[in-house]
């Protein structure tokens, strides 16, 4: 380690500390819209931060959530780097919270609230770490991409790069929004797979029907749908079903597998880790590829119907499922969702995709 970097970590760890717990408290639940002031607060503390630093820095209105950019500038003519980061969280009703989820606190030398990993503590690391370097006249200018609406699949980040075209020049991109596979052991990573989502709608009337009644006859829209998904997913095998899926996906060389399996993955560490009691069988190799190599299909939510105390034996007239597919390289986006909603009709002509 650098003994120079290393003072300057413990010399501005209390600033650190104390602007990852303001920004962690405030809640920038992109996903929810009763949110909308918190997500304008937080790009507004954002701002504010950037500007005190030295950095040029606005809040980009877009017609969804804003982004906020700043820039460090030390010289016209030399490279820039671009630091991207997303400060929108994802919500936090899960049960397991120990604690009030926006109430950031330490933990040892860990710090936890909702965004202290993903993505407000890595955007302050790599602010800091620019600060360093201007601090000690690197010859760069570096520049930040900060976005709020990431966890809900960047609907506006292209109407923003286009809207500010001419101002996002660069040389080199870091995307800050990674993990270390391993503790103490660096990794790079030099890709991430895309997202396609999906939003799956089934009505069959205009009210629920008592199944004592209409049972036998009446369609039943969550078993439909969760009919339609096993028929696009093996969820056993972890294989999606639909023909074409696969077509383009491009094949491991030999040293990008030895690359993954250089980072310190284990699958015993993985499943510890994220708390999985059971997990699809393959070695370290497998595991990883699957992680980061090849294309995935997940349902994230199914609602429908009555799920309160006791027992309401109606039928449902709608259910929703939603899904997304993970892609990787040579597979495009919007092959794929057109070939997932052609699947989808095929087979349920009703399902509004």
């Amino acid at each position: 380690m650098n003994s120079d970097i290393d003072r300057y970590i413990e010399s501005v760890r209390a600033e650190f500390e104390t602007k990852l717990e303001e920004w962690v408290e405030i809640p920038t639940i992109s996903a929810e819209p009763e949110h909308k002031a918190d997500i304008n607060r937080g790009a507004d503390a954002a701002v504010q931060y950037l500007r005190s630093l030295g950095a040029d820095a606005e809040k980009v209105a877009t017609p969804g959530n804003p982004v906020v950019t700043g820039k460090f500038v030390t010289g016209r003519d030399r490279p820039i780097v671009t630091i991207y980061n997303h400060l929108d969280v994802q919500p936090a009703n899960e049960p397991q919270w120990l604690r009030a989820p926006f109430a950031f606190y330490k933990d040892g030398t860990r710090y936890i609230g909702r965004g202290s990993t993903d993505d407000k503590g890595p955007a302050l690391t790599a602010l800091f770490g620019a600060r360093y370097a201007i601090e000690h006249r690197t010859p760069v200018n570096i520049q930040f991409i900060w976005e709020l609406e990431e966890e809900i699949g960047s609907p506006n980040f292209e109407h923003f790069m286009k809207q500010k075209a001419g101002n996002l020049a660069t040389d080199s991109i870091v995307v800050s929004d990674t993990i270390w596979i391993a503790r103490g052991k660096p990794a790079v990573a030099y890709g991430l797979r895309g997202l396609a989502p999906m939003r799956l709608i089934l009505e069959t009337g205009t009210k629920d029907v008592h199944s004592g009644v209409t049972g036998g006859a009446a369609r039943n829209p969550i078993t439909e749908l969760c009919q339609l998904i096993s028929e696009c997913y093996d969820a056993r095998k972890g294989q999606v079903r639909m023909p074409g899926f696969y077509d383009d996906v491009a094949r491991l060389s030999k040293s990008e597998i030895d690359n993954f399996l250089a980072s310190g993955f284990t699958v015993k560490q993985f499943k510890r880790a994220h708390e999985l009691k059971t997990m699809r069988e393959g070695d370290e190799a497998d595991i990883a590829s699957r992680l980061w190599a090849r294309p995935t299909f997940e349902v994230h939510g199914i609602v429908g119907g009555y799920t309160g105390p006791g027992v309401k034996t109606a039928i449902p007239y709608r259910a929703e499922a939603k899904i997304s597919m993970r892609l990787v390289p040579n597979q495009n986006p919007d092959k794929i969702l057109k070939l997932a909603k052609n699947f989808i009709k095929e087979r349920n002509a009703d399902v509004q995709v």
